[in-house]
């Protein structure tokens, strides 16, 4: 076993840890950055296909006001394209395909009214809940006792496709297991003001998926990992950490690290794989038990070209409760080849990820077809994700707070325990759960050494 000595000892190697490393090391800190996985980039996962080009198998989105993960990609040199959106979009329910355009579907005015009042009652709510704090809100109590699905019940909003495409969007946002009754309304509250509105969640032009990343969005991170060299360690996941005497020892399944400080950047609910001395107090112990992602899958299909464009379509079509409740366009900024993305959410995924695999791809095959025609069965390419089931992530794209937790234990995320510092993007209070936010937890957890 290597025994290694340094200034700062990352743990996790996705954005947020990797952001911690180079901007330590670019203040003369020494680090080392222990990776469980055989890459870098954690819940962003660039492939290469054989053939050329990349695919996204986790996060691969950024937003207009994703200003750190854009000042990361400046820093390398690496540019944007505009997610493709142009075209009819496609909603899937009550027995109908309906044709829109624009951010409203084709279903009854007063749905449409009902959506519309409680989005923005959530927005209107949501500046209530103090980003640094959320716990604090006059309301906090309240809204952390009060499951989505409670306040979803009584929002107004109609029963139907109206009802069945709001929770399913707001699914997409927590992929919680048991669906909306597993998460708090002060957690929904806090990550709308987190990014700015619902709308901005859910939307693609000017929202969360409005624009892709040249190479992939894990490119900024291999360029990092680059940088850094030999002071990143793959397959080296951590086992134990130990502090004593302003030491902290870190080990790992091929090195030792002693260090002057840690900074914990993985998933909450892996924290608990590793065995502490001094043991976790009992609120934290809890806090990981309970903090936890929920099942998500993306497919990626892949064709010859992006043939829906031509047909007049965007790639956009949402059938929630399927086996394919959301597609996107996400193919590279030349055209081809033509990739759609794909997504399950929650006990969605969770069912159909627990099909037999063919009966699974049959399943997605077929709901395409239905939306886009024969073109949409016969895929050169197919690659499906299953984050649940991913065992250094356990689940996407974050983790969620059941009713009662925040206002009790969020606090905790971001306070050190010791000389140990936490980031990740469920630690940011700006951009919760994006790339964006990992990328600004890492900057903050550096900057908190730093001025240690």
């Amino acid at each position: 076993m290597e025994r290694v000595e340094a200034d700062v000892c990352v743990v996790g190697a996705g954005y947020a840890g990797l952001t911690a490393a180079w901007r330590l090391q670019g203040a003369g800190r020494s680090v080392v950055v222990l990776e469980a996985r055989d890459r870098v980039g954690g819940r962003v996962w660039t492939v290469d296909r054989p053939e050329g080009g990349v695919l996204e198998r986790g996060g691969g989105w950024i937003a207009p006001k994703h200003d750190a993960f854009r000042a990361l990609l400046d820093e390398f040199g690496i540019a944007t394209y505009k997610t493709y959106d142009a075209g009819h979009h496609l909603l899937v329910g009550e027995g109908k395909i309906r044709r829109y355009k624009g951010l409203i579907p084709k279903i009854s005015p007063w749905a449409v009214i009902s959506i519309a009042r409680a989005q923005l009652k959530i927005d209107r709510l949501a500046k209530q809940v103090p980003l640094e704090a959320p716990w604090t809100a006059k309301r906090a109590a309240e809204w952390d006792a009060t499951p989505i699905s409670s306040w979803v019940e009584r929002s107004g909003i109609s029963k139907g496709i109206a009802r069945d495409l709001f929770e399913c969007a707001t699914r997409g946002l927590f992929t919680s297991e048991n669906g909306l009754d597993d998460t708090s309304f002060l957690n929904l509250l806090f990550l709308v003001h987190s990014h700015g509105s619902i709308n901005t969640l859910f939307s693609i032009r000017n929202g969360s998926q409005d624009s892709l990343i040249e190479g992939g969005a894990g490119r900024a991170a291999r360029a990092i990992a680059e940088k850094l060299g030999s002071a990143v360690r793959l397959n080296s996941p951590v086992r134990e950490i130990t502090q004593e005497a302003g030491r902290i020892t870190v080990g790992s399944a091929d090195a030792i690290v002693e260090s002057r400080h840690v900074v914990l950047a993985i998933p909450p609910a892996l924290t608990l794989d590793i065995a502490w001395t001094p043991s976790l107090p009992p609120e934290r112990t809890e806090l990981y038990t309970r903090y936890v992602a929920g099942p998500e899958s993306k497919t990626l299909l892949v064709y010859d070209e992006p043939f829906w464009r031509a047909d007049g379509f965007s790639g956009q079509t949402a059938a929630p409760g399927t086996a394919s409740e959301v597609t996107l366009d996400a193919s590279p900024s030349s055209g081809t080849p033509g990739v759609l993305a794909s997504f399950a959410f929650g006990p969605v995924a969770k069912r159909f990820d627990g099909l037999d695999e063919d009966v699974r791809r049959k399943a997605v095959l077929d709901e395409l077809t239905e939306r886009l025609g024969p073109k949409a069965g016969r895929p050169i390419g197919y690659v499906h994700t299953p984050w649940f089931e991913e065992p250094w992530t356990r689940g996407c794209s974050m983790a969620h707070f059941p009713p009662g937790l925040l206002t009790t234990h969020g606090h905790l995320l971001r306070e050190p325990l010791g000389a140990v510092h936490f980031a990740g993007t469920e630690t940011a209070w700006v951009s919760h759960g994006a790339i964006d936010g990992a990328i600004r937890s890492g900057e903050r957890a550096a900057a908190e050494i730093l001025e240690a």
